[in-house]
């Protein structure tokens, strides 16, 4: 199967983060920015994810490592995941990550929430940093990884949006504790002890619009309770100058029913160029290399844009 780059890369519209933006990004851990991804491409986006839902009948509130697309050799993967992977490369995603981040970036996972409504799970409070793949590059103390979370259908907090405790990452890592809660999409959840909850913020978007979020700060959602579904898309974006640590052989993520190794999924450098040499852009690309051409040519044609 054969991807066509057919994302507009001229479009001029896309102006990243402002600087306000940026500036309370930096402080605060997440923002909401006020440009969210053109309306045709929006309505592209939800029928992709329509039919993620539609064929992937085991999605149970959250699938990971939705741009990888289901095929022999890879050990995660959904049906659908060649549309999913277009997506991360859409100018308004890349140029908002690169406000941040700077001009050289790698795409290392991505999620679909789609919490059903009256039986949405919560999310607990928690940090994106216990995944022990991702490392700060030489020099760094801490890792510049965000999440841009993308919202599908109009999320508000009658279904369950998510929630930010402002700057409550500026200290790094907090403590999470393993509960046995069933009605929860994680099965652990941040030491809260010294954070003010009632602090926090709701991120309440249009479809389109997104949230971004950085490694550290405190997230969470409640239940979908309502009559409403509450889908989202994630891409996780880190500097090509932090690492994709492979070291940790069969620890797995947290994937559906069978979560390949952190070790052994795949990565793309999708701007400006690789700047660690110890990332590994051939591992976990078995049966993906018309991906990795789109990849290329995305990347290529995206840096001339934004550079």
């Amino acid at each position: 199967m054969s991807l066509e780059v057919n994302i507009d890369y001229e479009d001029e519209t896309a102006q990243g983060l402002s600087r306000e933006e940026v500036a309370y990004f930096r402080k605060e851990g997440f923002v909401l920015p006020k440009e969210g991804l053109p309306q045709d491409v929006v309505r592209d986006m939800q029928g992709i994810i329509d039919r993620v839902v539609r064929d992937n009948a085991d999605w149970a509130n959250l699938l990971r490592m939705v741009h990888v697309p289901k095929r022999p050799g890879q050990l995660e993967g959904i049906i659908g995941g060649e549309d999913v992977f277009k997506l991360m490369f859409h100018p308004v995603l890349l140029k908002a990550a690169a406000s941040i981040l700077g001009p050289n970036l790698i795409m290392w996972g991505s999620e679909m929430f789609a919490k059903p409504p009256g039986i949405g799970k919560g999310t607990p409070w928690h940090q994106d940093c216990y995944n022990p793949a991702i490392k700060s590059g030489a020099g760094a103390d801490r890792v510049t990884s965000l999440m841009v979370w993308i919202a599908v259908d109009n999320i508000d907090s009658g279904n369950g949006c998510l929630r930010f405790i402002p700057g409550s990452g500026r200290n790094g890592k907090v403590s999470h504790i393993q509960h046995g809660q069933t009605d929860a999409l994680l099965n652990f959840e941040a030491d809260t002890a010294t954070i003010d909850v009632s602090t926090a913020v709701d991120s309440v978007r249009a479809p389109g619009q997104f949230s971004i979020h950085d490694y550290y700060v405190i997230h969470g959602a409640e239940p979908n309770t309502s009559n409403r579904r509450r889908a989202g898309l994630t891409f996780h974006y880190i500097s090509s100058e932090d690492m994709y640590d492979r070291s940790f052989g069969s620890a797995t993520g947290s994937g559906l029913k069978a979560p390949a190794p952190l070790a052994v999924r795949p990565i793309w450098l999708v701007l400006g160029e690789n700047k660690n040499p110890a990332n590994d852009f051939v591992t976990g690309h078995q049966g993906l290399e018309d991906l990795d051409a789109y990849a290329e040519e995305a990347r290529r044609k995206m840096t001339a844009l934004i550079h």
